[in-house]
């Protein structure tokens, strides 16, 4: 088998900082909105820009979140299309699904494994109001040339970056 990514050894180098970390919430015995969430989602908040985050139990989570606040919104109908990578983890897909969303798979770009923007344009339709880009690999999958598309179609960018955080 040829290796394509060898997780373990990336996170070798910070294994003994991550298991103390981890026992240290364990023994806190506070898993949900505690005081590491809140240090987390302010950190994080400050390292990607933004004013406001919120942390979740896994990207699913924030998926169906994100969704379905658009739902609420009327920015997305049952029925609608979101483009999402045909390589992606399942998850990606479910969040979609999950929320009478139709995902619509677009092949990735054979150089980055992320999403092609270049296949993308021709799987939009009308129903089409997002897409959902999926950060793989710690590379980053959001381009000017993405914006442009998705402005020109009037879509949203929704970013799944469970994978390439930091």
């Amino acid at each position: 088998m040829i290796p394509f990514l060898d997780i373990k050894k990336c996170n070798q180098p910070y294994r003994d900082e991550l298991i103390g970390a981890f026992t240290e919430v364990l023994d806190s015995n506070s898993y949900i909105l505690g005081p590491k969430v809140e240090k987390f989602e302010s950190e994080f908040a400050k390292y990607i820009g933004v004013k406001e985050v919120i942390g979740t139990g896994n990207c699913l989570d924030a998926l169906n979140l994100i969704i379905r606040g658009y739902k609420e919104l009327g920015v997305f109908k049952d029925g609608d299309e979101i483009i999402v990578p045909a390589n992606t983890y399942i998850a990606s897909i479910l969040g979609v699904s999950a929320n009478n969303l139709k995902p619509v798979l677009v092949e990735p770009d054979i150089k980055t494994y992320n999403l092609d923007v270049k296949k993308i344009e021709e799987k939009i339709s009308a129903k089409t109001k997002a897409i959902l880009t999926v950060h793989l690999y710690g590379k980053i999958c959001f381009s000017e040339e993405m914006k442009r598309l998705a402005d020109k179609h009037s879509l949203k960018i929704i970013e799944d970056c469970a994978q390439s955080a930091g």
